[in-house]
C-alpha cells in the first residue's frame, strides 16, 4: 500500500501496454542503448537529511532569495509508519533556507497545508504573490482525485487558499502538478489532467491567465503527449524549453524519463530524451530550473548510491549542477602557497570565530553535549536573518532603521559567512596536514552572552564547542574520524574551553524583556560564538 500511494501522490499514474512491432522495438532498444552511454557533463549529488527522510520528498524549487520549497509525503506519525491505510499517511509543502553551510530545518508552511488533504505539487508567480498547488481527497475507500487550489501572497503570508474553478477543475477528473509561467501580456499554466479529449491517461494541458480570468484548458499537443503518460512540465523560460517526464512511447530507459523540447503552447519540437546521469533505469520525475545559475533539482527514486539495491519504494530529491571547463593554469599566487607548510597556512587563519543564534544549540538545557552539527545550527541561524532585521530594527524609523537593516545584513555576511568560508578552508587543510602523518591539536573556546546565568552559560559554551566537534566528525562522510577516535596512528585532538560568559562585555544586555537588545543586537550577537585559537601540528 506504500508504494501505491507513493507512486499515486507523486505521478498519479497508470500503467497502459500497448503493442510494438519488432522493428520499432529494435530502433527503440538502439536508442535507450545509446542514451545509456551518451553521460551529459552534469553531477548529480543526493540531497543532505535535512531535506531527504527515509519516506519521499520531491517537487523541489530554489527561488532567486535561496527560499527552498519541496512536497513530502510522510506518516502522520512514526507509530503510523507500519499502518498500510492511506489515512495515517500526509503530504505537506515544506520551505527552509539555502545558506552558506546548507539546508536550515523545513518547516510545513501554515495555512497551505490543510490536513483535511494531501497538499503537494505548488507553483507560484515569479513575484511569489500567487502560489497554485495540488490538494487530493484523503477519503478512505474512494480513488484518489486531485484539483488545483490558489492562495495570495504578501511578505511571506498566504491568504486561505481556495480552489480553482470547474473550468479548470474539471469534475470528476484529477488536475495536478501545475507549473506558472508569467508573460508580458497574459500568464500560462501548464498542468497535469487524465480529462477526456487527451492523447492518453495523463496529459499535459495549459491555459492562458489573463484579467483575472483562465480560459478554457488546452492540450498541449501530440508532439508531448502520447498514449502514455506525460507528468511534471517545467517550462524555462530563458531558454524557451519544456522539461516533463514520460513512462513509454517516448525512448526511456526505464520507468519515467525526464524529456525536454523547444517550442510554447501547443507548438513544440520533438521531445529529446535529457539523458544519463539525469536518468535512470527508475522513474526520473520533477525535474526544475534555477533561475540564478541554471542548475536545479529532480526526484528519483533510484538506489541512495551506487553500490544499494536497496527499496525504490520512495522517491528522493537531487541536485544537478553542470560542469563547465575551468582554466587550470597555475597562478604565480598557487605556486606559492605550495611552498609554504600547511600548517602556517592553517595558523594563518587564525582566530576563526563562529557564531549562534540565542541558546543554540539545544535550547533550555544544562547538557554539555550534543547530538547537533555546527553546520546544521549555522544554516538555522542564517535563515533567521530577516527576523533579525526585523526586530533590530523594531521601534526605529526612516534612516535608523534602515541603518539597523544594515548592520544587520553586514554582520551575518562579514562575520557569521565568513566565519563558515574560513572552517571550510582550514578544515581542507586538516585533512591534508592528517593525511601527511601528523598529529593535530586544535584549541577552542566558546562564550555566551549574559542572558543565562553563569553556569547554564559554561554547559551551553560546551555545547557549541561540541556541535563543532560533531562537525569534525561528519565532514566529508567522516573522513576525518580514524583520527578522532584513535584507529589512525596520528590524531586529532580537540581542548574545548567553555567560558561561557564570563568574558561578555558589560554594556550587552541581559534583559530578557528586551529582546532587540539582549538577542537581537549585533552586540549581543557577537558574545555567541566559538573561537578556534590554536593550531599545532607534529610529526608522529
Amino acid at each position: 500500500m506504500k508504494k501505491i500511494l507513493v507512486t499515486l501522490l507523486t505521478l498519479l499514474a497508470s500503467v497502459a501496454c500497448f503493442a510494438q512491432s519488432n522493428a520499432e522495438a529494435e530502433v527503440r532498444k538502439a536508442q535507450i542503448e545509446f542514451l545509456k552511454h551518451d553521460t551529459m557533463p552534469v553531477d548529480v549529488t543526493l540531497l543532505p537529511t535535512e531535506i531527504n527522510t527515509s519516506y519521499s520528498e520531491y517537487n523541489g524549487i530554489l527561488m532567486p532569495d535561496s527560499t527552498f520549497y519541496f512536497s513530502s509525503l510522510r506518516p502522520e506519525s512514526e507509530e503510523d509508519y507500519g499502518e498500510i491505510f492511506q489515512q495515517f499517511w500526509s503530504t505537506r509543502i515544506y520551505s527552509c533556507h539555502l545558506t552558506i553551510s546548507g539546508y536550515s530545518k523545513p518547516q510545513p508552511l501554515p495555512v497551505i497545508n490543510d490536513d483535511k488533504y494531501y497538499n503537494c505539487n505548488f507553483t507560484f508567480n515569479k513575484e511569489r504573490t500567487l502560489m497554485v498547488f495540488t490538494r487530493c481527497e484523503r477519503e478512505s475507500g474512494k480513488q484518489l482525485q486531485c484539483s488545483l487550489w490558489k492562495a495570495d501572497g504578501k511578505n511571506g503570508r498566504w491568504s486561505k487558499p481556495q480552489m480553482l474553478n470547474r473550468r479548470i477543475n474539471l469534475p470528476g477528473t484529477t488536475t495536478t502538478q501545475p507549473h506558472w509561467v508569467d508573460g508580458d501580456s497574459y500568464s500560462v499554466m501548464y498542468f497535469v489532467s487524465n480529462r477526456p479529449h487527451g492523447f492518453g491517461d495523463l496529459d499535459i494541458w495549459y491555459s492562458i491567465y489573463r484579467d483575472g480570468r483562465f480560459d478554457d484548458p488546452v492540450n498541449a499537443g501530440s508532439a508531448i503527449n502520447t498514449p502514455d503518460n506525460e507528468v511534471t512540465p517545467f517550462y524555462d523560460t530563458k531558454s524557451g524549453r519544456l522539461y516533463f517526464s514520460s513512462d513509454g512511447t517516448h525512448p526511456t530507459i526505464g520507468g519515467y524519463d525526464i524529456f525536454y523540447a523547444d517550442g510554447a503552447l501547443s507548438k513544440w519540437s520533438t521531445p529529446s530524451n535529457i539523458g544519463v546521469p539525469l536518468n535512470s533505469t527508475v522513474n526520473d520525475i520533477y525535474f526544475t530550473v534555477n533561475q540564478n545559475d541554471g542548475d536545479g533539482y529532480f526526484a528519483s527514486n533510484r538506489p541512495k548510491s551506487p553500490d544499494e539495491d536497496g527499496d525504490t519504494c520512495c522517491t528522493d530529491l537531487f541536485r544537478y549542477h553542470w560542469r563547465y571547463e575551468q582554466d587550470t593554469t597555475a597562478t604565480e599566487d598557487t605556486v606559492s602557497r605550495d611552498t609554504v607548510p600547511v600548517s602556517e597556512r592553517a595558523r594563518l587563519l587564525l582566530p576563526i570565530t563562529l557564531y549562534f543564534h540565542n541558546d543554540e544549540p539545544d535550547p533550555r538545557t544544562t547538557a554539555t553535549t550534543t547530538k547537533q552539527n555546527y553546520r546544521a545550527t549555522l544554516a538555522n541561524y542564517i535563515a533567521l536573518k530577516e527576523t533579525y532585521k526585523t526586530e533590530y530594527a523594531k521601534g526605529l524609523r526612516g534612516e535608523a532603521a534602515d541603518n539597523a537593516r544594515q548592520k544587520i545584513e553586514r554582520f551575518f555576511a562579514d562575520s557569521v559567512e565568513q566565519g563558515f568560508r574560513k572552517l571550510e578552508e582550514l578544515t581542507t587543510m586538516l585533512v591534508t596536514d592528517l593525511e601527511a602523518g601528523n598529529t593535530v591539536s586544535i584549541t577552542v573556546c566558546g562564550f555566551a552572552s549574559p542572558l543565562h546565568k553563569a553556569d547554564y552559560n559554561v554547559a551551553l559554551s560546551a555545547r557549541r564547542i561540541a556541535s563543532f566537534v560533531n562537525y569534525l566528525k561528519e565532514y566529508d562522510h567522516g573522513r576525518l574520524m580514524p583520527y578522532l577516535n584513535g584507529k589512525a596512528r596520528n590524531r586529532l585532538i580537540i581542548i574545548g574551553e567553555p567560558e561561557g560568559s564570563s568574558m561578555a562585555k558589560k554594556e550587552v544586555s541581559d534583559n530578557v524583556n528586551d529582546t532587540r537588545n539582549s538577542v537581537y543586537s549585533i552586540a549581543a550577537s557577537k558574545e555567541r560564538r566559538i573561537q578556534i585559537t590554536t593550531y599545532e601540528s607534529r610529526k608522529e
